[in-house]
């Protein structure tokens, strides 16, 4: 894999390290006793590794298809739940503009779907899991994850597993549900897991033609845009926190390293 790049970060409080003083308990002849607790918050760091983070789409013609590749790990402290995709895009060419042309960036993005994306493929646990059932067009996963469209979020969703597609219109890429092994679900750091994501997309083949024969696709030649895919992790819902049972003997909360379904 490339270099890593770290393209996710979410933080459970506004600061790390925050320190709280309990207050203090009194005793029988104004014997006064005080008991300390410090807290710090947990991080999630998520790192992610590829070749790139951006995809671009040009000299391309309908048909094809390409592979992006995505691997995740926790580099941070807390287990993550979810890494939520996101897909931008940015400096569309119109290759025909010079004769007149007036192809925009969304135009293109419809002529491109996404057929194959699927986690968990390291392995082990009945993985790799099919996150898109059938192919879903690059336009409206734009605008369902970009903008949060509720008619592209109702389109997006008839081609997605359950479970994958968050209310905001992302998509979840980390492994969810686990057959066997619910211990793995999203990325935990204990133990310890990653998860390597493929993505394929695909130039559509629309063998649509105009009145004189002329494949109605011809007017997309030249065209270029390049796609941003950026990925948020988030954290698991909060645990009601029990010392003895869920921290050790410095106060470290070592289930929140863990996937957990408690306080749902």
């Amino acid at each position: 894999m490339g270099t890593k790049k770290k393209i996710g970060l979410g933080v459970a409080s506004a600061a790390l390290g925050l320190a709280l003083v309990g207050g203090g308990t009194w005793a029988a002849f104004n014997d006064i006793e005080t008991t300390h607790a410090t807290y710090a918050a947990g991080e999630l760091d998520l790192n992610a590794q590829d070749t790139s983070a951006r995809v671009s789409l040009s000299n391309l013609k309908p048909g094809d298809k390409f592979k992006k590749e995505f691997t995740f790990k926790n580099d941070g402290t807390l287990a993550i739940k979810e890494v939520l995709m996101k897909m931008g895009y940015k400096n569309f060419v119109d290759g025909k503009a010079k004769n007149g042309g007036k192809n925009s960036a969304e135009d293109f993005l419809k002529q491109f779907k996404v057929s194959v994306l699927t986690v968990g493929l390291e392995g082990g646990n009945g993985y790799p899991k099919n996150i898109i059932l059938d192919s879903a067009n690059l336009y409206d996963l734009y605008n369902a994850s970009a903008k949060e469209d509720k008619s592209a979020y109702d389109k997006v969703k008839k081609h997605i597993a359950p479970g994958f597609l968050h209310e905001n219109g992302k998509i979840n890429v980390a492994t969810i549900k686990g057959k066997t092994a619910p211990e793995y679900d999203g990325v935990p750091k204990d133990p310890y897991d990653f998860d390597k994501v493929e993505m394929v997309i695909e130039f559509v083949n629309d063998k649509a033609t105009d009145s004189e024969g002329r494949m109605l696709q011809n007017k997309y030649q030249g065209d270029s845009v390049e796609l941003d895919f950026s990925f948020e992790a988030t954290q698991w819902n909060g645990l009601t926190i029990d010392g003895k049972k869920h921290a050790d003997e410095n106060g470290y909360v070592k289930e929140n390293e863990k996937a957990h379904s408690e306080d749902k």
